[in-house]
């Protein structure tokens, strides 16, 4: 105990070292909480009035040019490179409630630019995990979105690699 006790006993030169080390520290992780894309570690008291409204799509090639398919409820089959229709569903890969609900209008937690950060990786996700469908070039999501009050309406889309 009387060892502990020592290493504790700091002289004022390193508690005040150690000080001002923390709050360092502090400021850095809520300057670096705002800045990320989903602002992770960055509690917000009052956040945002934000909603959005997710509707996923296909890109697919009809007659040499590509085509949205809608995928109105996460599931959609395609051919493999047997020709053999397989199933697919969006929910497989996405558990997360607020990116698996689709075509329903949901208040944005932790503000949109996180939403649309996390769909756009889990876009990205799925693409990269459907090597059976040999028609489908990109998936794409449509999000009718407010942004505190004022009405937007985005795309984005992953590439099948």
């Amino acid at each position: 105990m009387a060892s502990l006790r020592g290493l504790l006993d700091l002289k004022p030169a390193s508690r005040a070292a150690f000080v001002v080390l923390f709050l360092a520290l502090q400021l850095f992780g809520i300057a670096w909480a705002q800045q990320a894309p989903d602002h992770v570690l960055g509690f917000q008291m009052f956040n945002e009035s934000s909603r959005l409204e997710i509707q996923l799509f296909r890109e697919v090639e009809r007659k040499r040019r590509r085509v949205l398919l809608p995928i109105p409820d996460g599931r959609w089959q395609a051919p493999d490179a047997t020709g053999k229709l397989r199933d697919h569903a969006w929910q497989d890969r996405i558990k997360g409630w607020r990116l698996n609900t689709l075509g329903v209008s949901m208040h944005a937690s932790y503000g949109l630019s996180t939403q649309l950060f996390r769909l756009q990786a889990a876009l990205e996700d799925v693409a990269s995990h459907i090597p059976d469908d040999t028609q489908t070039r990109a998936l794409v999501a449509v999000v009718e979105a407010s942004h505190n009050g004022r009405p937007q309406t985005i795309q984005l889309r992953a590439e099948r690699p």
